[in-house]
């Protein structure tokens, strides 16, 4: 909802329409006013001064001499700006039932205006909201995260909050079906209240988006519970909403320097770059995290460029249910988890259990890092997700999550500055076999290599080769002659290993 313009609890025709009829009164809009809106009501006379923003109630005998320029409630359909025709209705009574609905109109929204005068919380808010909606209100962030609720929605709803330390969550029964729903990317345009359901198992709910300026913030929801919504409550939904806005731009303009959120603490410490030490101590606290609790950080981006917003709104969902010990932001097009080990102690197996359908799923590469102690090492943990997840968009290949563990030894090499080129580092006796295999129609290079690297499994590599276990161990006598090489010394066979790295750089760089 923007807030550059006040808007009031000014009814249409409609809506009066629906609120007489609710009296008992039988009417209907003979004439459409448009989007004319009105802020009071008054008995017609000839000749009085009349206003444009006030409707008019007129009885049979004036109706011939009402000014086509107005609009109004009659007996019978007058050509006007606009008319609520009223048939055999007692016109007098019509204008009590019109100045009652006007005064609760000005009542709610003076009561909302106090609230944000005395500068209260959007909690406060929502309660008075749900008190005049006679239905439960939340208010959540661009990320579904709840920054407000009336009280009494946690018991209209099942207990299926997703939780992450101190930040609760919209319900997944209101959100479920929304990343199947084609025309939900549209929702976050309108500017005014909207009708929304998601499914027939899912509470229908009014909601208001809230914008400032430009920027999509996040939404607020009326859920249905006690009675069926009407026509006044989209317009009482934007006032309560604009006013909650109000009340979130007066309390960042509240404080001494630009607002921080909790995110951009959590960015700031993995770049390593300096923060207030009463920052970190409110996050750990806001988390129940402990300084130096052992974690570990993913990194994720969708392996196409044309990844939308809708899709990483229902990514972030996902994360949170998939990792609710863990905290989930989203930065620079990448959702990024740091799980904290001492808190999700199921071990890397099964967080990468946990990962792999979202990667699938979502089209994802992810990169791990290693596990890393307390805040002082996020920044490392950080650089090594992002190594990782580099990888993996480099292989393109079937592995959509790359432990920093399986590209270190590229990182080493890539870190190394000898004197000498690294192909001058490789071990000669493979230089050897390769030049025999080339001279000979040999596969004794080949077979060298995997024997290495299934660490002298002798069933493991015959397999590997689709050879006899006779015919590897005669492959081995006669590479053992030709480059007269110790396999069972661990430093002759790291030196080969590392060679097998360089050479494998140099065939697929």
């Amino acid at each position: 909802m923007d807030t550059s313009i006040l808007i009031h609890m000014q009814p249409d025709l409609a809506t009066i329409a629906e609120e007489l009829a609710r009296l008992g009164v039988d009417c209907r809009v003979a004439v459409d006013g448009g989007e004319a809106r009105f802020t009071d009501a008054r008995r017609y006379r000839f000749g009085i001064p009349m206003q444009a923003d006030i409707l008019y109630v007129v009885e049979a005998q004036d109706a011939a001499r009402f000014p086509s320029a107005h609009a109004c409630v009659a007996p019978a359909p007058i050509d006007c700006a606009g008319c609520v025709a009223c048939p055999g209705a007692d016109m007098g009574r019509v204008l009590d039932g019109l100045l009652c609905l006007f005064q609760r109109f000005h009542a709610q929204e003076r009561a909302l205006d106090e609230l944000v005068y005395q500068n209260a919380g959007l909690r406060e808010l929502c309660e008075a909201g749900a008190a005049m909606l006679d239905n439960p209100i939340c208010i959540h962030d661009d990320w579904f995260v709840m920054i407000a609720r009336s009280q009494e929605l946690s018991q209209v709803l099942p207990p299926d909050y997703i939780m992450s330390s101190s930040r609760e969550f919209i319900p997944r029964i209101i959100i479920d079906d929304f990343k199947n729903d084609t025309d939900y990317l549209e929702t976050y345009a309108y500017r005014t209240a909207q009708f929304w359901q998601t499914s027939p198992d899912s509470p229908p709910c009014l909601y208001v988006n809230l914008w400032e300026g430009e920027v999509y913030r996040g939404r607020l929801l009326v859920v249905k519970y006690h009675r069926d919504f009407r026509r006044a409550d989209y317009r009482l939904t934007e006032v309560l909403t604009q006013r909650a806005m109000t009340l979130l731009g007066k309390k960042r303009l509240g404080v001494d320097r630009p607002h921080r959120s909790m995110d951009d603490i959590v960015y700031d410490l993995l770049e390593g770059r300096p923060t207030e030490p009463q920052e970190a101590g409110q996050l750990t606290r806001t988390l129940g995290w402990n300084r130096d609790d052992p974690m570990l950080c993913i990194r994720m981006r969708n392996q196409r460029p044309d990844d939308s917003i809708l899709m990483a709104h229902a990514l972030h969902s996902e994360l949170f249910r998939a990792f609710p010990e863990g905290y989930i932001m989203f930065s620079d097009r990448q959702q990024c988890v740091i799980v904290n080990l001492s808190r999700d102690t199921a071990g890397l197996p099964m967080l990468r259990h946990r990962l792999a359908p979202l990667c699938r799923d979502y089209c994802l590469y992810a990169g791990i890092s290693s596990p890393v102690t307390g805040l002082r090492e996020w920044p490392v943990a950080w650089k090594q997700a992002g190594i990782a997840l580099a990888r993996a968009f480099e292989l393109r290949s079937e592995r959509w999550m790359v432990p920093f563990s399986d590209c270190a030894l590229d990182v080493l090499m890539d870190s190394l500055q000898p004197p000498l080129q690294l192909t001058h580092l490789v071990a000669p006796e493979l230089y050897q076999l390769m030049a025999h295999d080339a001279a000979h129609d040999t596969r004794y290079f080949e077979t060298l290599r995997a024997f290495l690297l299934l660490e002298r499994d002798i069933p493991r590599t015959s397999e590997k080769l689709i050879i006899h276990r006779t015919t590897l161990l005669y492959r081995l006598r006669k590479i053992d002659e030709l480059i007269d090489c110790n396999l069972n010394d661990p430093t002759k066979r790291l030196h080969l290993l590392f060679s097998l790295k360089i050479l494998d750089r140099e065939l697929d760089p």
